[in-house]
């Protein structure tokens, strides 16, 4: 009698999870057709699942398996910055480092650019790998601001170094394989994985949908309906603000405990000592910070800092060049006053005119990473002026000229100095929380 009511339930049961399993087996494969985050890549077709508005979320995943697919000979180093200024489809990059890939990462440091590039270097020990030869790294001088009186911290490793095929002392990852099975069982079986892939489908003829391409690049197009839709002083007084709240909390020391040096400085040499030991022509890129941002690094009382911090990255080289007896990397500075950094922001309430250069203070446009990029290889199209090679022979006449031309752009924007003055002091009270100002402008 029992076994009489037992058939049809075990029957339901395996229907149920016939079903179940068929209905996962229908959206991961659905799911992997349309690769919302670019994990895979197996199919890649305009119109269907080309652009990726998901992806970017995801970039220290995907950035990890795509550059050992993608097998480069160049690449882009640094944190978003470099991810939505440096374009590694750009002409002026030389035609023998071809393919290039992006591998910066949004709100990473020297650790990070430090951990990614042994990754790619693993990966060009294997047979039918290449290494890199040529390698542009933006620094940015946040990521070097330490408190002095701290002491040092060991770093953590974290699922996006479990994901890399070396660890943080270089040596072969034993994680790896268990990382890659849960990185894809989350591209593949989730439900958000679901939504993003059916996102990707909806945005394939939007022209402002987020994207990031296969070779690592941000081309920032929902930028392009934000900066119409609110004009660009809006973004930049957004960013702006966002800048002096982040200044404010920050340190203003370069160097910690140890004395000369801090774990970003320490990160920098081992770089430079892993690029001169595979050969890697390295460059290194001080950002083209617009006008904004640098008032805003005087205005927080770390513009001391700044210059402690040039002073040190040119040492660092200068000693590595003379460890290692060969020609020295190079230093690039575009930090400076010039006509391109203090590209006129538009009045408030203008929707229609363009900026050419940048998005907001902070990030610039790939237009203007273009220009770099052909200034540091030497590319005739250069802008005269643009960016400065630094090395001990010059940096304190470059500090000086800083500070000079810092000067004069205080004299001439006079308005727009006296406004960044006045949402710095609103956001300085100490003792109180500091507000949030984001979206509150009428």
């Amino acid at each position: 009698m029992i076994d009489h009511y037992l058939m049809p339930m075990r029957s339901y049961l395996a229907l149920w999870l016939t079903l179940t399993a068929g209905l996962a087996l229908a959206v991961a494969g659905f799911n992997l057709v349309v690769d919302p985050y670019g994990l895979v890549r197996r199919v890649e077709a305009p119109g269907f699942n080309a652009v990726k508005p998901a992806a970017g979320a995801h970039g220290a995943t995907v950035k990890a398996y795509q550059v050992l697919r993608v097998n480069p000979r160049a690449l882009i180093l640094g944190n978003s910055r470099a991810e939505v200024g440096f374009d590694p489809e750009h002409p002026a990059w030389p035609a023998e480092v071809r393919p290039v890939f992006n591998l910066a990462l949004p709100g990473t440091g020297p650790a990070t650019t430090l951990r990614y590039l042994r990754h790619v270097l693993a990966n060009g020990a294997g047979a039918g790998a290449r290494k890199p030869v040529v390698a542009v790294w933006g620094i940015d001088f946040m990521d070097f601001l330490v408190d002095a009186g701290a002491p040092r911290r060991a770093g953590s490793s974290g699922p996006e170094g479990e994901r890399l095929l070396v660890n943080a002392d270089g040596e072969r990852n034993p994680r790896r394989v268990l990382r890659q099975v849960r990185d894809y069982a989350e591209a593949t079986l989730t439900l958000g994985a679901f939504m993003d892939s059916l996102g990707t489908l909806v945005n394939q003829g939007n022209p402002y949908a987020a994207d990031l391409t296969p070779l690592g690049f941000n081309p920032m197009r929902d930028y392009l309906k934000i900066t119409a839709d609110e004009g660009y002083w809006a973004v930049f007084r957004q960013r702006d603000l966002e800048n002096i709240k982040a200044y404010l909390r920050r340190p203003r020391d370069i160097f910690d405990t140890a004395g000369g040096t801090s774990p970003a400085l320490d990160d920098l040499d081992q770089v430079l000592r892993l690029c001169r030991r595979h050969g890697i022509a390295l460059h290194l890129v001080i950002y083209p910070y617009h006008a904004h941002l640098l008032e805003i690094i005087r205005l927080t009382g770390h513009w001391p800092a700044f210059e402690v911090w040039k002073r040190a990255v040119v040492q660092h080289v200068a000693e590595e060049t003379r460890a290692a007896g060969g020609p020295a990397f190079a230093l690039w500075d575009f930090s400076g006053f010039d006509a391109l950094t203090t590209e006129t922001v538009p009045a408030r309430g203008d929707r229609r005119t363009r900026m050419h250069g940048y998005w907001e203070a902070g990030h610039f446009k790939g237009e203007l990473g273009g220009r770099v990029l052909a200034r540091v290889f030497a590319r005739p199209e250069a802008p005269a002026g643009f960016g400065v090679p630094l090395g001990p022979d010059n940096i304190e006449a470059q500090i000086a000229a800083g500070r000079a031309q810092e000067a004069r752009y205080r004299q001439d924007h006079a308005q727009e100095v006296m406004e960044l003055e006045r949402l710095t002091a609103s956001m300085r009270p100490a003792g109180v929380r500091l507000r949030e100002r984001i979206r509150q402008y009428p």
